[in-house]
């Protein structure tokens, strides 16, 4: 009996480290970005002229987001 029940427990066990890994996540685009950081936003409670300015600058056509580490650098970092 206590062999039956190791048995069983292992085989549980070894099932669990068989099973197949989910598949990498797809990285989310920039409007999913935008779209949750204004529904964020909506919920956060600040005062209405701190929200507005947060709002405009989210929805600003000029607003850009980076993914390169060299805009990140100051200038004198980027030449040497």
């Amino acid at each position: 009996m206590k062999s039956l029940l190791t048995l069983s427990l292992s085989m549980l066990l070894l099932g669990g480290c068989a099973t197949q890994p989910d598949p990498a996540e797809r990285p989310y685009s920039d409007a999913e970005i935008k779209q949750f950081s204004l529904e964020l936003l909506s919920r956060s409670g600040l005062p209405y002229e701190d929200y507005e300015r947060i709002r405009r600058a989210l929805t600003a056509p000029s607003h850009r987001m980076s993914n390169a580490i060299k805009d990140s650098q100051p200038d004198s970092a980027k030449r040497g």
